[in-house]
């Protein structure tokens, strides 16, 4: 059978003799003859056979006699005999040399036998042959790993570094966590340690990334390894094994030394290491050297690989403008001509087009990251985030590359069947923070996700969605909701399907919510999320505001419940989030009755994450892609608003600069019986305002904008303005004395306001106020023109 497979002979007469084999190795007194090399070869061999099947092999034939074994009869008598060899193993691993330990856990991992995961994944060759007795089969590999990790790890150091590689692997795809594999990776970190230099570029990569896989992190292991990446052992690695060891790097949160590396767009090259100082880092470096591979030759690289790489970039906080530009275009083109579409997006699996999408918004969002602030470059706010991707990738070319990958997330096989919760909760996080809209997507997001809730609640999801990796878990749930809101995208829909789902979810047989099984589903930062996205949309279904006022304030659970809560403390940022959500609860749903604490956020501590009132329950605060800041407030007076200001002091408009209203005047206004003395003085902000007439005139640049990908308007990648002029996008214009670089906005009709901006608006409608609003590109095209000004804002006036 080891022939068989070495020379890749199959067909008829092959299964026949696989079948064979199992049925002759059943009777124990047979098997006992065999010897553990024998055993090993046998289990490799079968692996083999089943993991180099093309897809003609999946067709029945018969043999010359008429004879056959089915595919499935084969598949059954791997399994047969896999379970034999595990039992040898688990009666005399000591008999197993280390070749053939790693050969016989290899062959059990490749076809998945006894693995955690059930599923096949065609995308990185994964493979899963279904079995009648999954469970008993998953309990013996279990204690068959323990077993051998026992005689493993007392004799790793004569283990060749092929065989450790091959023995890393198969216990992360396994998938079996415990003490037991544990110390498996730590024997094995302890020999890369020991013999680093011995490790080619495979046995580096397969080892980092299983480790990674399985959450073994040990610094010094990581670094070992990565040092083996570098600039003069570069052509030695290929594509699979330099993502896997940035892929590993990234999620054992190994951080650069020199975060500003590869940033041409907004750091000076004097701000930016040389070479010689990256090569003192070996994760700087490791990043350094795939990148410079993965540009010299892209072709090179699989879809999975350029997305790991590209993840692992933004994941550990590298920019690294000029790779994502040039993979922008490699992948759809860079509009130049009609017949130019790039090598496309069809061979991404649904995580790895959600994983890059996810990257492209993670690089503009790191612009306005605290390593940025240090060196005193980029700027804050959503609006620095929509600059640094044109600046980073082009307006027009960031706009192309999410527009693809929209239409192959709808109509590329499966369409948005195959994405997990996770996978359209990333992209819809993506579009929202660099404020886009593909409208038929988040149509067809929003029809699925209801659907899917649907099922769930009702208990009736079809088999495919059927496993937890279906589950919404409290994460998804806040960034596709939060998505949808920042987007001013209406999902009335979606939001009561969360709602339905989650208080299935959280409520006890008395009809009382849990506030452990809360605490497990959400964190305070989804909550928070949740809660002002739902103002934002301007929906609220009771189930889920319910159990967010319970999950953050305790309204509805227990005296202890609260005293956890306030002790626990509560996050700066999230005070006045919670404001503009209670505002908003009371002048637009009061039948719900909500109210803050009436000594928050007075007597709560300042937030951790941990404390001595925190719900033992809670799940652990994870790395999360922080939302963009939901203040009201802006006190920074722009060129284009003073300007718009003196035109108004022209044409004799009473006006102040950046009024604030207070928190005070807001809840006391309304006879609310509410504390407001530790409220913010400044709670909301307009641009210009007539205080006395309550005539307010808010200045919109940007970053209160929304692009509409697939709206109409736009032809053969030009932007058709309100006007009826045609432009080519924006454009990179130097501003100032200090020569920062910035990207000037222009007009175009695929805008339209953004749910903060909307959000706002409403908010000082209730308050009284009548609200003008100036789109910037209307005010950039009167071009300095006094008399063309003071005609804009007489006519502007005249709508109140």
């Amino acid at each position: 059978i080891w022939a068989f497979a070495t020379a890749g002979i199959t067909g008829p007469r092959q299964r026949e003799f696989v079948s064979y084999v199992a049925s002759y190795l059943e009777d124990p007194d047979f098997a006992s003859q065999f010897k553990a090399q024998e055993l090993s070869n046998t289990a490799w061999a079968c692996a083999t056979l089943i993991s180099k099947r093309s897809n003609d092999d999946n067709i029945d034939t018969e043999a010359d006699d008429g004879s056959t074994v089915s595919f499935a009869e084969e598949e059954d008598a791997v399994l047969r005999i896999l379970r034999i060899v595990a039992s040898a193993l688990e009666q005399r691993a000591e008999e197993f040399k280390p070749q053939e330990i790693s050969n016989s856990l290899w062959a059990f991992a490749t076809v998945g036998f006894g693995s955690v995961d059930t599923q096949s994944h065609p995308s990185n060759g994964y493979i899963f042959l279904k079995s009648d007795h999954h469970a008993a089969d998953k309990t013996q590999v279990s204690h068959t790993l323990d077993i051998v990790s026992k005689s493993a790890t007392q004799r790793l150091d004569r283990f060749r570094p092929q065989e450790l590689n091959n023995l890393a692997w198969a216990y992360a795809r396994l998938g079996h966590r415990g003490e037991a594999s544990n110390e498996v990776f730590r024997g094995i970190g302890n020999e890369v340690l020991r013999r680093s230099h011995q490790f080619d570029p495979q046995d580096i990569g397969t080892c980092l990334w299983a480790m990674a896989n399985m959450e073994f992190f040990d610094d010094d292991v990581y670094m070992a390894a990565a040092s083996r990446l570098n600039r003069r052992r570069a052509n030695l690695f290929k594509a699979q094994e330099m993502s896997n060891i940035c892929w590993a790097l990234a999620t054992a949160n190994m951080s650069p030394k020199y975060a500003s590396a590869f940033d041409t767009t907004l750091v000076p090259a004097a701000k930016r290491p040389s070479l010689d100082d990256i090569s003192d880092d070996p994760v700087t470096e490791c990043f350094a050297t795939t990148t410079a591979e993965m540009m010299r030759r892209p072709h090179q690289f699989k879809e999975q690989e350029m997305k790991d790489i590209m993840w692992g970039l933004s994941r550990v906080g590298l920019r690294h403008p000029r790779l994502f530009k040039m993979f922008a275009e490699y992948l759809v083109g860079n509009g130049e001509s009609a017949e130019d579409r790039g090598r496309g997006l069809q061979g991404f699996s649904s995580q790895g087009l959600s994983n890059m999408a996810w990257s492209y918004a993670k690089q503009a969002q790191l612009a306005s990251s605290a390593e940025y602030s240090r060196l005193k470059v980029g700027t804050k706010g959503r609006q620095a985030v929509h600059e640094t991707s044109c600046l980073d990738v082009g307006e027009l070319q960031i706009n192309r590359l999410f527009s693809r990958v929209a239409e192959e997330a709808l109509h590329g096989a499966g369409g948005l069947d195959r994405f997990t919760p996770q996978d359209l909760a990333n992209k819809c996080w993506s579009f929202a923070i660099l404020g886009l809209l593909h409208t038929e997507y988040f149509e067809g997001v929003r029809e699925t996700v209801s659907k899917r809730l649907s099922s769930l609640t009702a208990g009736k999801m079809t088999p495919q969605y059927s496993t937890s990796s279906m589950a919404f878990k409290g994460q998804e749930t806040a960034n596709l909701i939060w998505s949808f809101a920042t987007l001013s995208f209406p999902c009335t829909e979606m939001v009561d399907a969360f709602s339905n789902y989650d208080v299935l979810l959280c409520r006890t047989r008395g009809g009382a919510y849990d506030s452990d099984a809360i605490a497990k589903l959400f964190i305070n930062q989804e909550m928070t999320n949740i809660a002002w996205a739902m103002a934002v949309l301007q929906t609220y279904p009771k189930g889920l505001v319910d159990i967010v006022y319970q999950g953050l304030f305790g309204c509805g659970g227990s005296d202890g419940e609260v005293d956890r809560l306030r002790s626990g403390g509560v996050q700066a940022e999230h005070v006045m989030s919670s404001l503009y959500t209670q505002m908003a609860l009371e002048m637009e749903a009061p039948h719900l009755g909500k109210s803050l604490p009436s000594d928050y956020p007075q007597a709560w501590a300042q937030s951790t994450n941990g404390g001595k009132g925190r719900n033992k329950n809670r799940r652990e605060t994870r790395p999360s892609d922080e939302s963009s800041s939901t203040s009201m407030l802006n006190l920074s007076s722009s060129r284009l608003q003073l300007s718009i200001g003196e035109a108004l002091h022209r044409v004799g408009f009473d006006h102040v600069q950046e009024h604030t209203i207070g928190a005070d005047d807001i809840f006391s206004a309304n006879n609310r019986q509410i504390d407001t003395s530790s409220f913010p003085v400044e709670f909301l902000s307009i641009d210009i305002a007539n205080v006395e007439e309550k005539i307010g005139i808010e200045v919109d640049g940007p970053a209160h904008f929304v692009t509409v990908l697939d709206d109409e308007s736009d032809e053969i990648g030009q932007i058709q303005s309100h006007s009826g002029r045609k432009k080519k996008g924006g454009k990179k214009i130097t501003n100032g004395d200090d020569k920062m670089v910035m990207w000037e906005f222009l007009s175009n009709g695929r805008r339209k306001i953004n749910g903060p901006t909307a959000f706002k608006h409403r908010l000082l409608g209730h308050l009284g106020w009548r609200i003008i609003h100036v789109p910037f590109w209307e005010w950039s095209e009167l071009k300095g023109d006094e008399a063309a000004e003071d005609k804009f804002v007489r006519d502007l006036l005249e709508e109140v």
